[in-house]
C-alpha cells in the first residue's frame, strides 16, 4: 500500500509536466501541422476514391472503354489509385520530415529534461 502511493505521489509532477507540454504552443503547432495536412490530405484521397466507385457503378460504359489492348478506362483508375497511395505516403513522410520531427524531437528532449 505505501508503495502505491509513493508512485502516485510520483506520477502527480510527471502528469503536469505532461499537461504542460501538451497546452504548450509548440506542440500545438505541431499538432496544427499534422491536421494541416492529414486532414486535406484524406479528405481527397477519399474523394478520389469514392469518384472511381461512382464512375464504375453510373458510367460502366465509359470504364469499359478500350484505352490499349486488355487496358481499359477502369483498369488505368484502379492503378492510379496505387500509384495516389504511394505518393500520398511519399508526400506524407516528406512533411513530417521537414516540418514536424525536429520540432517533435526538440519538444521531445524538453519534456524529458523536465522529468528528470
Amino acid at each position: 500500500m505505501a508503495q502505491q502511493q509513493v508512485r502516485e505521489r510520483a506520477a502527480r509532477p510527471q502528469a503536469e509536466v505532461y499537461l504542460a507540454v501538451q497546452e504548450s504552443e509548440a506542440f500545438q503547432q505541431i499538432r496544427r501541422g499534422y491536421r494541416g495536412f492529414v486532414f486535406p490530405a484524406t479528405g481527397a484521397f477519399l474523394g478520389w476514391y469514392l469518384l472511381y466507385l461512382v464512375a464504375q457503378v453510373a458510367a460502366p460504359g465509359l470504364m469499359a472503354r478500350q484505352l490499349a489492348g486488355p487496358v481499359n478506362v477502369a483498369w488505368l483508375l484502379g492503378l492510379l489509385q496505387f500509384g495516389s497511395t504511394f505518393l500520398l505516403t511519399w508526400l506524407y513522410v516528406r512533411h513530417a520530415r521537414t516540418r514536424r520531427d525536429a520540432a517533435a524531437l526538440e519538444l521531445r528532449w524538453d519534456t524529458q529534461d523536465q522529468l528528470r
